[in-house]
Protein backbone atom coordinates (compact mmCIF):
# COMPACT_ATOMS: atom_id res chain seq x y z
CA UNK A 1 0.00 0.00 0.00
CA UNK A 2 1.22 3.54 -0.75
CA UNK A 3 -0.10 6.13 0.75
CA UNK A 4 -0.71 9.99 -0.50
CA UNK A 5 -0.87 12.46 2.12
CA UNK A 6 -3.34 15.26 1.90
CA UNK A 7 -2.01 19.19 1.32
CA UNK A 8 -2.92 19.62 4.57
CA UNK A 9 -0.69 17.36 7.60
CA UNK A 10 -2.97 15.55 9.29
CA UNK A 11 -0.96 16.97 12.75
CA UNK A 12 -2.35 19.67 12.62
CA UNK A 13 -5.63 18.66 13.81
CA UNK A 14 -3.61 18.18 17.81
CA UNK A 15 -3.64 21.96 17.58
CA UNK A 16 -7.47 22.20 16.90
CA UNK A 17 -9.20 24.10 19.96
CA UNK A 18 -12.65 21.85 19.54
CA UNK A 19 -12.06 18.60 17.78
CA UNK A 20 -15.23 16.76 16.44
CA UNK A 21 -13.30 14.14 14.17
CA UNK A 22 -10.38 11.25 13.90
CA UNK A 23 -9.16 13.17 11.43
CA UNK A 24 -9.49 16.88 9.25
CA UNK A 25 -11.30 14.75 6.91
CA UNK A 26 -13.57 13.61 9.66
CA UNK A 27 -13.59 16.88 11.67
CA UNK A 28 -14.87 19.07 8.47
CA UNK A 29 -17.76 16.53 7.79
CA UNK A 30 -19.00 16.60 11.59
CA UNK A 31 -17.88 20.59 11.64
CA UNK A 32 -18.98 22.29 8.34
CA UNK A 33 -22.23 23.05 6.59
CA UNK A 34 -22.35 22.01 2.95
CA UNK A 35 -22.97 25.79 1.61
CA UNK A 36 -19.11 26.20 4.27
CA UNK A 37 -17.38 23.30 2.00
CA UNK A 38 -17.92 25.24 -1.23
CA UNK A 39 -17.24 28.32 0.06
CA UNK A 40 -14.12 27.37 1.01
CA UNK A 41 -13.42 25.73 -1.75
CA UNK A 42 -13.70 28.84 -3.98
CA UNK A 43 -11.14 30.21 -1.44
CA UNK A 44 -8.77 27.20 -2.28
CA UNK A 45 -9.09 27.27 -6.23
CA UNK A 46 -10.58 30.66 -6.83
CA UNK A 47 -11.59 32.57 -10.10
CA UNK A 48 -9.23 33.76 -12.15
CA UNK A 49 -10.01 36.73 -14.41
CA UNK A 50 -7.11 37.51 -17.73
CA UNK A 51 -7.48 41.19 -18.70
CA UNK A 52 -4.82 41.11 -21.79
CA UNK A 53 -1.87 40.01 -20.45
CA UNK A 54 -2.74 40.57 -17.11
CA UNK A 55 -3.85 37.96 -14.40
CA UNK A 56 -5.68 38.84 -11.57
CA UNK A 57 -7.73 36.74 -8.80
CA UNK A 58 -11.16 37.90 -9.51
CA UNK A 59 -12.43 39.06 -6.15
CA UNK A 60 -9.44 41.21 -5.50
CA UNK A 61 -9.94 43.12 -8.95
CA UNK A 62 -12.82 46.15 -8.79
CA UNK A 63 -13.05 46.76 -12.78
CA UNK A 64 -11.05 47.89 -15.55
CA UNK A 65 -12.02 51.27 -14.53
CA UNK A 66 -9.96 50.87 -11.37
CA UNK A 67 -7.12 48.94 -13.61
CA UNK A 68 -7.05 52.39 -15.59
CA UNK A 69 -5.72 53.86 -12.74
CA UNK A 70 -3.48 51.28 -11.32
CA UNK A 71 -1.74 50.95 -14.51
CA UNK A 72 -1.22 55.21 -14.50
CA UNK A 73 0.14 55.11 -10.84
CA UNK A 74 2.73 52.05 -11.80
CA UNK A 75 3.70 52.96 -15.11
CA UNK A 76 2.29 49.98 -16.51
CA UNK A 77 4.78 47.97 -14.82
CA UNK A 78 2.58 44.64 -15.02
CA UNK A 79 4.57 42.77 -11.79
CA UNK A 80 3.54 45.84 -9.36
CA UNK A 81 -0.08 46.01 -11.03
CA UNK A 82 -1.07 42.68 -10.45
CA UNK A 83 0.90 42.51 -7.18
CA UNK A 84 -1.02 45.62 -5.94
CA UNK A 85 -4.18 43.86 -6.94
CA UNK A 86 -3.57 40.06 -5.76
CA UNK A 87 -2.36 40.57 -2.59
CA UNK A 88 -4.35 40.08 0.60
CA UNK A 89 -3.89 39.88 3.92
CA UNK A 90 -4.28 36.16 5.63
CA UNK A 91 -6.10 37.34 8.66
CA UNK A 92 -8.65 38.96 6.07
CA UNK A 93 -9.64 35.70 5.26
CA UNK A 94 -11.06 35.62 8.60
CA UNK A 95 -12.87 38.72 9.35
CA UNK A 96 -16.33 38.30 10.34
CA UNK A 97 -15.31 34.61 11.70
CA UNK A 98 -12.34 35.18 13.59
CA UNK A 99 -11.77 33.33 16.51
CA UNK A 100 -8.97 32.16 18.90
CA UNK A 101 -7.44 29.68 16.00
CA UNK A 102 -6.29 32.52 14.41
CA UNK A 103 -4.19 33.69 16.78
CA UNK A 104 -2.73 29.88 16.72
CA UNK A 105 0.96 30.32 15.01
CA UNK A 106 0.77 27.01 14.14
CA UNK A 107 -2.76 26.92 12.37
CA UNK A 108 -2.36 30.25 10.97
CA UNK A 109 0.78 28.77 8.93
CA UNK A 110 -0.80 25.93 7.89
CA UNK A 111 -3.63 27.56 6.53
CA UNK A 112 -1.67 29.69 4.80
CA UNK A 113 1.06 27.00 3.40
CA UNK A 114 -1.86 24.81 1.85
CA UNK A 115 -3.94 28.46 0.55
CA UNK A 116 -0.37 29.41 -0.95
CA UNK A 117 0.16 25.56 -2.30
CA UNK A 118 -3.16 25.08 -4.15
CA UNK A 119 -2.78 28.61 -5.52
CA UNK A 120 -0.02 27.62 -7.40
CA UNK A 121 -1.38 24.51 -8.72
CA UNK A 122 -4.63 26.25 -9.96
CA UNK A 123 -2.45 29.10 -11.91
CA UNK A 124 -0.24 26.44 -12.90
CA UNK A 125 -2.92 24.68 -14.52
CA UNK A 126 -4.31 26.93 -16.58
CA UNK A 127 -1.15 29.25 -17.50
CA UNK A 128 1.48 26.29 -17.81
CA UNK A 129 3.33 28.69 -20.06
CA UNK A 130 3.95 31.42 -17.88
CA UNK A 131 5.78 31.89 -14.61
CA UNK A 132 3.99 32.88 -12.48
CA UNK A 133 4.62 33.61 -8.41
CA UNK A 134 2.46 32.87 -5.61
CA UNK A 135 4.50 34.56 -2.68
CA UNK A 136 3.92 34.44 1.15
CA UNK A 137 5.23 37.61 3.60
CA UNK A 138 4.51 39.63 5.84
CA UNK A 139 3.59 43.39 4.88
CA UNK A 140 3.92 43.03 0.88
CA UNK A 141 2.29 45.92 -0.62
CA UNK A 142 0.90 47.66 2.01
CA UNK A 143 -0.82 44.46 3.63
CA UNK A 144 -1.11 44.51 7.61
CA UNK A 145 0.64 40.98 8.80
CA UNK A 146 1.12 37.71 6.38
CA UNK A 147 0.28 38.66 3.08
CA UNK A 148 -0.22 36.73 0.13
CA UNK A 149 0.08 38.55 -3.11
CA UNK A 150 0.21 36.65 -6.94
CA UNK A 151 2.33 37.79 -9.64
CA UNK A 152 3.66 36.89 -13.00
CA UNK A 153 7.70 37.20 -13.60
Amino acid sequence: MIKHSSIVNGEILKEFKDIMGINLMNNAANTCTIEQHLSVASVFWPEIIEIGDYIFISNFFNGEESLKEIKERFNNDRRQIEKWVNSWSIGDFFLMSSDESVRNEIVFMEFARVLKSLWEIRLKHLFPERKIVVELDYGLMGELGLTIVVYQE
